[in-house]
């Protein structure tokens, strides 16, 4: 349906800027570890290669993890490490040259199951409007469900700088993937007649800036419950699109 194929189109491309913007993932990077495995590879050099891929996943679920209960600057190689329970960090720095290059495919690994999963979500809609709620709602579901995943995420993006000290990615990547996702299904529910007219670009930036607030009320004192922040936020969404009669 054009409203959901539109928006997924517009997410799976930023998820492709931002896979471009790092230093590979953790599939591809691994291949190259390994020297690849390319069709025909004997199978030895498969074996290493899938061995290689399990590695460099095991090694960014603990970066994941040590991100998020020691914060940025607290995250070595040594204490990834330990978290993984491999026995030395040059198992670490073998596939990841620097701690830049493991935060980038820390970024692209979250970016990547955040997508998968809001997407599947907003799938086979029928109308903009059940689009736009069912994305709501799968991205404070899987915020509520992965609190690890964005906390790292979020130290990432606030702590990690280049050499001259500027924010190497700052939240411009994720609020630009948010609302491209979200604009297309507004754009859809205005030529069919089912919202209002606005600006669309305004009002995705406004849902967006609705969603990070209750994902950050649902993490920090006074909490509010999943429920409650879904049942808010599809209210706003509802409200604030609706045409009148």
């Amino acid at each position: 349906m054009r409203v959901t194929n539109e928006a997924g189109e517009a997410n799976s491309t930023t998820s492709g800027a931002t896979s471009r913007k790092t230093s590979g993932g953790t599939g591809g990077a691994a291949e190259d570890a390994t020297g690849g495995a390319a069709d025909g590879a004997s199978p030895a050099a498969s074996a290493r290669s899938l061995a290689a891929s399990a590695r460099r996943a095991q090694i960014v679920e603990a970066a994941i993890e040590t991100l998020a209960e020691s914060g940025y600057a607290q995250t070595s190689f040594t204490r990834i490490k330990e978290r993984a329970g491999i026995s030395s960090t040059r198992l670490i720095s073998y596939h990841f040259g620097t701690k830049g290059e493991l935060m980038d495919a820390v970024l692209e690994e979250v970016g990547l199951r955040a997508h998968r999963a809001i997407t599947r979500r907003a799938e086979g809609r029928t109308t903009a409007l059940d689009a736009l709620t069912a994305r709501i709602e799968a991205q404070l579901e899987w915020a509520a469900r992965h609190p690890s995943a964005v906390r790292a995420m979020t130290e990432i993006c606030r702590n990690e700088r280049d050499a001259d000290g500027t924010l190497r990615h700052g939240t411009e990547v994720t609020e630009r993937a948010n609302v491209d996702a979200l604009e297309p299904i507004l754009r859809a529910g205005q030529e069919n007649g089912e919202f209002r007219p606005f600006d669309t670009g305004l009002m995705a930036l406004t849902l967006k800036s609705a969603i990070d607030a209750a994902i950050v009320r649902m993490a920090r004192p006074p909490r509010l419950t999943l429920a409650e922040c879904v049942r808010e936020l599809t209210t706003l969404a509802r409200a604030v699109t609706r045409r009148e009669p």
